[in-house]
C-alpha cells in the first residue's frame, strides 16, 4: 500500500486506501462496485452473483474478466503467502505501521507473520526508492 500512495501522489493523485478494507470506492471510476465484487468473491458470501452481475453492468464484460482475473490472483498470492507463513519485508514494517494501524490490518490473521513489535522506522512512504519518478 506503500508503493500505492507513492505512485498516486507521483501524478497528484489523492489515495483512498479504505477500499483495501471494502471501504468507499478507492476514488476510481466504478470503484464501489469493484471493492463490492472482491469482497463478495474473496468471502464467497450470498452477495456475490448480483456483485457480479452489478460490476458487468458497471464496466462490461471484457473489463469485468480482468477485473475477476485481479481478485483471483491476488486472492491466491495472499493466501498462499499467508499459509506458508511470508512476512512482511523488514525494511516496510516501518514504513507501513501508520497505515496498518488506521486500517487495522494488524488484526489479519496473516499479521502473525511479522514481528510487529520493533515499531516504525520513522521512514514514512517517502523513503521507499523512487519508482515512479520524482
Amino acid at each position: 500500500m506503500a508503493l500505492l500512495r507513492v505512485s498516486s501522489n507521483a501524478i497528484g493523485e489523492e489515495v483512498d486506501l479504505t477500499g483495501a478494507i471494502g471501504q468507499g470506492d478507492g476514488a476510481i471510476p466504478h470503484g464501489a462496485a469493484l471493492i463490492r465484487f472482491s469482497e463478495a468473491a474473496t468471502r464467497g458470501s450470498d452477495d456475490l452473483p448480483e456483485a457480479r452481475n452489478a460490476l458487468q453492468e458497471a464496466i462490461g464484460l471484457d473489463a469485468f474478466v480482468a477485473a475477476a482475473a485481479t481478485v483471483g490472483i491476488f486472492n491466491g498470492l495472499v493466501r498462499t503467502a499467508d499459509s506458508i507463513g511470508i512476512p512482511i519485508d523488514g525494511g516496510m514494517v516501518g514504513r507501513s505501521a501508520e497505515f496498518r494501524s488506521e486500517l487495522g490490518l494488524n488484526e489479519f490473521s496473516g499479521s502473525r507473520n511479522t514481528d510487529l513489535s520493533g515499531g516504525s522506522s520513522g521512514e514514512g512512504p517517502e523513503g521507499i526508492p523512487s519508482l515512479f519518478g520524482d
